[in-house]
């Protein structure tokens, strides 16, 4: 059975039961679904957790759906959390884990809000999933569309990248590519609100106040993280990102945990942005609870390039609950911990998904991050998502004789020597 949820629009103070909440209301403001803390006592321990398999539905109770039964799913969460060796050397750090979201079924960690966003979607009786996405948010829900048997329509961005725009089009989705007309507008996000409200079309991207379900989502990787650290909480973790729902999600998932006893403090949060689109840390540093929008954005973190985050109002909130920090990083130095990651420790990510790693080197050296404090960093989508940014990053196959002299003559030390 779900959990009792106390369930309010944060905008207008509209209130809700679960059988009727709307995945919005219009006014603009996220639809907010408070658990009963004392109720998922009674239910859930630390005991219980473990004897599950796992996978986000091991959740279940969190999340808000009506119906528990014949959930769609493709197999999402239970993502490995990974202790780095070679990459923590050369941060100097001790207690480092990286958690792998790029073997989620769709490649990115979008399939944990998403995966929840459908299946309310299938189970309110819509028969057309919409999203607004620069490409991760849209080919999961195109995933999970194609899984439940309902139509994907998908607005992207004029110049989306060509690997996010196929997968999308293998998975049948109706994909257009909207054209800007005005700077700093999305105009994918303005024609989703135009078609807000249509009766069985059923918003689903990354947006909470587009679609609050999603939101409840990602509380799932906060959940994973402790529970796969034998419920030790981390000093921090380190949050590549655009919107803001990540950090914001998985910060309510642990704070969640927190107050039902079933860990002892939460861990520092850090949102790390791009240069080039920092909306988020320039109010954070300006001590302010309203975001500007940013304009246009310029990073090739595409991932991250959300000039109007949707959700930064709860993550500036939850930076403040938990005395966390926000920096914005180079793409310079993005690109460079895109090619150690895959040389250090075996990982293929996109740019959007690397940030992380390097605003933390940034904080290690700022003193901020201390070389003994347990840190995990989520690498939140796959390097097939944006192949062409890599591409140029790194350099191209000689063609050679079968000879192994030729060959030799070109290896990174003699071929009789270890690398």
């Amino acid at each position: 059975m779900p959990a009792n949820f106390e369930i309010r629009c944060a905008r207008c103070g509209k209130t809700y039961s679960l059988e009727t909440v709307p995945p919005n209301d219009g006014c603009g403001g996220r639809i907010e679904f408070k658990i009963d803390i004392e109720d998922m006592k009674g239910k859930i321990s630390r005991d219980e957790l473990e004897r599950r398999c796992g996978g986000l539905w091991k959740y279940i109770e969190f999340m808000p759906l009506v119906n528990t039964q014949n959930i769609i799913t493709l197999g999402e969460g239970n993502t490995p959390l990974l202790r780095s060796t070679r990459l923590a050397e050369a941060l100097g750090l001790q207690d480092l884990y990286l958690k792998n979201e790029t073997v989620n079924p769709t490649g990115s960690f979008k399939d944990r809000p998403i995966s929840v966003g459908v299946n309310r979607a299938f189970q309110d009786g819509g028969h057309t999933v919409v999203s607004a996405s620069s490409g991760n948010a849209a080919t999961s829900m195109a995933a999970y569309a194609a899984k439940g048997g309902l139509r994907a329509v998908v607005f992207v961005p004029e110049h989306v990248p060509r690997g996010k725009l196929t997968h999308l089009l293998s998975l049948d989705a109706q994909v257009f590519r909207i054209k800007r007309q005005e700077k700093g507008i999305d105009p994918t996000t303005q024609l989703l609100w135009k078609i807000n409200g249509l009766k069985g079309w059923i918003p689903v991207p990354s947006f909470g106040p587009f679609n609050g379900f999603q939101f409840e989502g990602t509380k799932t990787l906060g959940y994973e993280i402790v529970e796969q650290l034998k419920w030790h909480v981390p000093d921090w973790i380190l949050f590549p990102t655009g919107s803001g729902g990540l950090m914001a999600g998985t910060m309510k998932g642990l704070f969640e945990f927190y107050e039902m006893g079933l860990i002892d403090r939460v861990p520092r949060p850090v949102v790390v942005q791009p240069e080039g689109c920092g909306p988020i840390v320039k109010a954070f540093k300006r001590a302010s609870d309203k975001i500007e929008p940013w304009g246009t954005a310029d990073t090739i973190c595409g991932g991250l390039a959300d000039p109007l985050p949707w959700d930064g109002d709860a993550a500036l909130r939850y930076l403040q609950m938990a005395k966390g920090y926000a920096l914005t990083v180079p793409d310079y130095k993005t690109e460079e911990w895109l090619l150690k990651l895959g040389k250090l420790e075996g990982l293929f990510a996109e740019p959007s998904g690397v940030a992380g790693i390097a605003g933390l080197e940034m904080l290690i050296e700022e003193g901020i991050i201390d070389a003994k404090d347990r840190v995990v960093v989520p690498i939140t989508g796959i390097g097939f998502k944006d192949l062409e940014t890599t591409a140029n990053l790194v350099r191209d196959a000689p063609l050679i004789n079968p000879d192994i002299q030729e060959l030799n003559s070109h290896l990174r030390g003699d071929i009789d020597e270890r690398p």
